[in-house]
């Protein structure tokens, strides 16, 4: 019976007619609890021993991953995977409701399942499962998120959700044993292990997509906003080990952020991406790299992800032991079969990746260049089981059968697909060669959205002879899909560098490994870092260096040039940032005639005249009024006018004359990304989340901006000139009732408008219709302007009673030691949560440096670099501080 339950290797036609098991995986576990881990291994171990009898196989199952935009979300697994809380995050995201099956069960029956099942035996206890399951799925088939345990799997409940995974989402949770262990009390840990080997293959067998939830383990939590040190000065507070209310806070932006891949984000404004890069296909930008990690080494190695991230644009995860060599016959090798427990490993692996990047993820599965047949069914598990994962991106072998590859396709849901050929062999066809132009025809014709061929190198002219398949492509019938082509090898790295899409780049952490193959063309995997891509573009003129400024009256403390040339020198950029002050903008004349000039970043108090020399405006400077970045525009459409982002982004660093400035603002994302930082699950934004704005200047308008693109309906704003609050909210209510609806984000519900309020005193009671705010930011300054001293300001007690805390954003950084802080760091047992200055500019500066150089921007080390420049009042720092508050830092946005 086992053996039926978690599957057998079967031909493809047999398995798309199999009937659903009829056990669960509590009626095994009930029937036979001893014996189970006998013929099991190990799940979620690396190095699990070998059981006496190998664990089937997974069957493949392919399940529709399309669906409508508000089809309901449906959550599966055994107890204790997370099910109810991340259902209960989707819901505050989404704004859905949370149908727990269970909870549905009892209400209807007056029972919970076991004394149900007690009360009236198993036969009728089934039955009445069914029932109920059924009910459910057609009740709440639209905008709810459906929470189904292992009770609902009896008799036909499997059968049920594969029909319903046809026209819904149905994801199955996947935890770690131990934590799993912890919620269910088994005594025996070999029981859970042979309930965990036998249900995976179950549940897997009736969803379409797979989640695995990581527990979250609480740092040791400091007293938030406790200094490092004495001092009467400035000093840069431990912005927290997590304090134990944030500590979900990973969990939810890793599973939004795998929701928002599955269903439509466009509805959610907070899921909206903000960073610029993100509007912009990562496969259509010109000279993107690709990290290739070997998963042998994700899964053996204790790697740093976010270094290996630096200066490429995708994450490719390799599964390169598909072929396992016998240690007896060196010769032969015989196919890595997808058990429960590697399946579990590789999603294990994607989820860690996912949670720690920001750019998208490449799945391949790496097989040999001929496809073996007795590889080839190996081969599509592990695709199967990738496309369950949501990768941005998936590999397809172009070896394939039409058949083969139109069926994976059509169950691709938002994952583009990339038709893949390599070979390993030195008589493999020319460039020139029909062979591929009818390759690349041939994958188009299909469906893939992208194409990569790779050959060995056979001399340097093979790297110049990829020009003409090029430009064969390029001649063929629209619509043209993206072509990856380079050659492998020693001799083949010129062609790397010069291949515009996708680059498979390494890492010095992984090229110990690849450079004892340097010559060897079996090996297909890259030999050359992203910097020395970059290096090589630049060596070669085909990018130029480019001296980009910060402009203000008085930019001379600013830390962004510290910041950002930090970031350049690590991706290999010869650009540099540097300070220009200045009282007037009349010198920017002079710094926009250098044919090198790249971009500046715009100060106090130039935000809002700088605009008058712009030609054009992005829709976020539009809407706030103010720019704080300039990018200059060398070629302009026929026209006259501003080509796209997409192709602004591809005339990036390239010198020549300025035909215009681009206006943007980069102010409202790094409010946006703090006030998402510290915002805990808790407090998630919902309709009724009220927000307050402490001035009304440019910043002000910056922040009701950010909250807007959050989702937030009820903004107060509290100004000493009255007047100036008050121009404010005019601003935006006309903004919100424009018929320019592209400069707001969409809305769930449309017909709730945002609603702006003043408060014109301290004195003022806090409005009895509005909630008391989760989320109070200040704009005003912090330290002494001229003759006037720093203002000495602090919020009424009364304004922030809000019983689960928030978030304060302050966001000045010139001096950290201000009353509101250390009014708000007081309450920081009440749920609290304070981002500074120092929080705010890495934030603001990623999107710059995304907008200067159109590559992703450092983070950790940019984050780094400005913590480790900023000093106290007596001029020092301390690394411990520094170190606190990064490793405080569990989400980012995108």
């Amino acid at each position: 019976m086992a053996a039926a339950v978690v599957g057998t290797k079967r031909p493809f036609a047999v398995m798309e007619g199999m009937q659903p098991s009829q056990e669960t995986p509590y009626s095994l576990f009930r029937r036979n609890p001893n014996n189970l881990t006998s013929r099991t291994e190990e799940p979620y171990s690396r190095s699990s021993s070998a059981p006496s009898t190998p664990t089937p196989p997974l069957v493949a199952i392919d399940l529709s991953r399309s669906f409508e935009p508000d089809a309901s979300l449906v959550l599966v697994g055994v107890r204790g995977t997370g099910k109810s809380t991340l259902a209960i995050i989707a819901s505050a995201a989404f704004q859905r409701r949370v149908v727990d099956v269970d909870k549905f069960f009892q209400e209807t029956t007056g029972h919970s399942s076991a004394a149900h099942r007690k009360l009236y035996g198993a036969f009728e206890h089934n039955c009445r499962q069914e029932e109920v399951l059924r009910s459910v799925l057609d009740t709440y088939g639209r905008d709810c998120i459906i929470v189904c345990n292992a009770g609902s799997m009896e008799r036909s409940g499997q059968s049920l959700l594969r029909d319903y995974a046809s026209t819904h989402p149905i994801v199955h949770v996947v935890r770690d044993p131990k934590s799993i262990h912890a919620y269910l009390k088994i005594r025996e840990e070999s029981k859970l292990t042979g309930l965990l080997a036998i249900s995976g293959p179950i549940f897997r067998g009736c969803s379409n997509y797979e989640f695995y939830n990581f527990s979250e383990t609480p740092s040791n939590h400091s007293e938030q906003g406790m200094p490092s040190r004495e001092s009467s000065g400035d000093v840069v507070y431990a912005q927290k080990a997590t304090p134990p209310f944030l500590a979900l806070k990973r969990a939810e932006r890793h599973f939004l952020k795998f929701v928002a891949l599955i269903i439509a984000r466009g509805k959610v404004p907070s899921l909206e991406p903000a960073y610029p890069l993100s509007l912009v296909p990562t496969e259509l930008r010109r000279f993107t790299c690709a990290i290739a990690v070997p998963f042998s080494k994700l899964t053996a190695d204790d790697l740093d992800i976010e270094d290996l991230e630096i200066g490429s644009d995708a994450f490719e995860i390799v599964i390169d032991d598909l072929q396992k060599t016998s240690l007896s016959m060196m010769a032969s090798s015989s196919a890595q079969e997808l058990t429960p427990a590697r399946a579990d490993q590789i999603s294990r692996t994607i989820s860690i990746v996912r949670r720690t990047v920001i750019i998208p993820i490449i799945f391949h599965v790496h097989a040999d260049s001929e496809l073996s047949a007795s590889h080839r069914s190996t081969y599509l598990e592990h695709l199967r089981h990738g496309l369950r994962l949501a990768p941005e991106f998936c590999t397809i072998s172009l070896l394939l059968d039409d058949e083969v590859i139109l069926q994976i396709l059509s169950t691709k849901g938002s994952t583009k697909m990339i038709g893949h050929l390599n070979t390993s062999n030195y008589e493999a066809p020319e460039w020139s060669d029909s062979f591929w132009t009818d390759s690349y025809e041939r994958a188009r014709r299909l469906g893939c959205d992208l194409v990569r061929f790779t050959r060995p190198a056979r001399s340097l002219d093979d790297n110049f002879s990829i020009r003409i398949l090029k430009q064969k492509c390029r001649a063929l019938a629209e619509p043209a899909i993206p072509l990856i082509a380079y050659n492998t090898g020693h001799l083949g790295r010129v062609s790397i560098c010069f291949n515009e899409v996708f680059t498979n780049v390494t890492h010095e952490a992984l090229q110990h490994s690849s450079k004892d193959h340097l010559s060897s063309p079996t090996l297909c995997g890259p030999h050359i870092t992203a910097q020395d891509s970059t290096r090589a573009l630049y060596a070669s003129f085909v990018f130029d260096p480019m001296q980009i400024y910060i402009i203000g009256a008085s930019a001379g403390y600013s830390l962004s040039p510290a910041m950002h040339n930090a970031a350049f020198q690590r991706y290999g950029l010869p650009h540099h940032y540097q300070t220009h002050q200045t009282p007037s903008l009349n010198s920017l004349k002079a710094l926009v005639n250098d044919p090198n000039f790249g971009g500046a970043s715009v100060s106090l108090p130039f935000k809002i005249e700088v605009i008058s020399l712009t030609h054009s405006l992005s829709r976020h400077a539009r809407a706030i009024g103010a720019v704080n970045t300039l990018i200059p525009v060398r070629n302009l459409n026929p026209d006259g006018s501003i080509p796209d982002e997409l192709s602004l982004f591809n005339e990036r660093c390239r010198a020549g004359p300025v035909k215009a400035l681009y206006g943007d603002n980069t102010d409202w994302i790094g409010i946006r990304s703090c006030i998402r930082r510290g915002l805990s699950p808790a407090n998630a934004v919902r309709p009724r989340t009220t927000a307050l704005i402490i001035g009304a200047g440019g910043m002000g308008r910056a922040a009701a901006y950010a909250m807007l693109h959050l989702g937030v309906k009820n903004i107060v704003i509290f100004n000493r000139t009255v007047a100036n609050a008050e121009n404010l909210v005019t601003h935006f209510n006309r903004l919100v009732s424009s018929s320019d609806a592209g400069l707001l984000p969409s809305s769930k519900s449309p017909d709730t408008r945002p609603l702006f309020r003043i408060i014109k005193s301290r004195e003022e009671s806090w409005p009895e219709d509005l909630r008391y705010p989760t989320i109070v930011v200040s704009c005003i300054p912090t330290h002494r302007l001229g003759d006037s001293p720093a203002p000495n300001f602090t919020l009424p007690s009364q304004w922030i009673r809000s019983p689960t805390g928030g978030v304060l954003v302050e966001i000045a950084y010139k001096t950290l030691h201000t009353p509101l802080l250390q009014q708000f760091r007081a309450e920081s047992h009440k749920g609290w949560v304070c981002m500074d200055g120092l929080d705010l500019l890495p934030e603001q500066g990623f999107a710059q440096f995304e907008l200067f150089t159109a590559r992703r921007a450092p983070r950790r080390l940019m984050r780094e670099e400005v913590l480790r420049r900023f000093t106290d009042a007596k001029g020092v720092t301390d690394p411990e501080v520094i170190q606190t508050r990064l490793e405080g830092i569990e989400d980012q946005d995108t």
